[in-house]
């Protein structure tokens, strides 16, 4: 089944700082990986600039990321957010699938048949495919291969079972 390796739930908000506050405040405190890339995503229009905050966190087996977009791509984060630009409450966006065969990551992609919505990656350590799952799911489900040096990059506890 295609959900096989989901380690992953991700929310959008208006504020990273605050999001990690509320969660850390309410359900205890989360060790967070916090960055801010800028980079190029690749969409069905050709390359676009992306500049986000974003911060990863373990939560027992759980691997929570919470994301404020800053610029770029705003078809893809704007309907998820408050409505209130003041409201840093983190609303769900995209749930993501570890896959360790790029490969064979791309050919499950192509068989699934959802629309592409946009492509990352860091070349030689991670590549990173955002399907649109609304119609079906109603977010976004993100497929993410990554050698293991990727991996311990983004705090994948070594204890973790993979799968």
């Amino acid at each position: 089944m295609f959900l096989k390796g989901h380690y992953q739930n991700a929310y959008l908000t208006h504020n990273l700082d605050k999001a990690m506050a509320l969660i850390d405040g309410r359900y205890g405190k989360i060790d967070w990986i916090v960055f801010e890339p800028q980079m190029e995503f690749r969409t069905s229009e050709g390359m676009k600039p992306v500049h986000l905050r974003a911060a990863l966190g373990w939560a027992g087996g759980l691997n929570l990321e919470l994301i404020q977009p800053i610029s770029g791509l705003e078809q893809y984060y704007q309907p998820f957010l408050p409505a209130d630009p003041a409201d840093p409450t983190p609303r769900f966006h995209h749930i993501a699938l570890r896959r360790d065969d790029l490969a064979a990551m791309h050919a499950e992609i192509e068989a699934l048949g959802l629309p592409f919505a946009f492509e990352g990656d860091m070349p030689g350590v991670m590549n990173f495919v955002y399907l649109d799952a609304r119609e079906s799911f109603g977010h976004f489900i993100e497929y993410l291969w990554a050698t293991p040096e990727g991996w311990a990059m983004q705090g994948w506890p070594e204890s973790k079972v993979v799968g």
